[in-house]
């Protein structure tokens, strides 16, 4: 496992905490019936710390409830923030990464990217064929592009989660790495269900969906981390 991934790991500890916190919370209400059929508050314990332990084997379906439970919590707090999100983003793309790192040849995984990586003046459409991109470098897209030359892997370009589906439809990968806001990546990587994804947050100095950024180490490195060495 290279160090990149090592890293992304010991750091993902806060996002397991909040995981099973939001496991905690969801078990409580099969908890207290449990506890009230049998009599005893030791049932409810007992509830709590099994559901964890099935937590750990991290599926979609727990990725789902904590997420859920997550995003009442935070609307509850009046927070505005993507803990839910980028505890699905980290959590999953380490899964991810655990389950396949170092095993997918480079024609089986797709960089998937959204539109609003591209400057918002350009007249060049390349969301169906994103080697119509000219390269001038006043977006992104042109140095993913040069990445995918450089690798091998498939690209993509999505408007939203249905393009999205039906790009991953066309291609069949064994892998995505995809690139996206906290709040689409997140909700996105729920929806990919058993396709493995690993995500990489874009950033938006000027606000969402404008000529957003992304670290083109980043995205490299979790394509190198899933490639085959063969």
């Amino acid at each position: 496992m290279s160090h990149c991934s090592t890293v992304a790991f010991a750091n993902s500890t806060p996002m397991k905490i909040k995981y099973h916190l939001g496991l905690s919370v969801f078990a409580l209400f099969p908890g207290v019936i449990v506890m009230l059929l049998f009599g005893s508050w030791q049932w409810l314990l007992v509830t709590v710390i099994l559901v964890n332990l099935i937590g750990l084997f991290r599926t979609s379906f727990f990725l789902a409830v904590s997420f859920h439970v997550l995003k009442l919590i935070t609307k509850l707090s009046n927070e505005e923030n993507f803990t839910a999100e980028e505890m699905v983003i980290t959590l999953g793309s380490e899964k991810t990464l655990r389950k396949l790192g170092g095993t997918v040849p480079a024609s089986r995984i797709l960089l998937l990217l959204p539109h609003c990586l591209q400057w918002h003046e350009c007249k060049v459409r390349i969301t169906f064929d994103p080697y119509n991109c000219v390269r001038c470098g006043k977006c992104p897209v042109g140095a993913l592009l040069d990445l995918t030359d450089r690798t091998g892997v498939k690209i993509a370009i999505a408007t939203g989660g249905t393009l999205a589906r039906r790009h991953i439809k066309e291609s069949r990968p064994l892998a995505v790495v995809a690139v996206a806001c906290p709040r689409d990546l997140g909700q996105g990587m729920l929806d990919a269900g058993k396709i493995p994804v690993t995500g990489v947050e874009n950033s938006r100095p000027l606000g969402d969906c404008l000529d957003t950024q992304v670290d083109i180490t980043l995205v490299e490195n979790s394509i190198k981390q899933l490639l085959s060495s063969k």
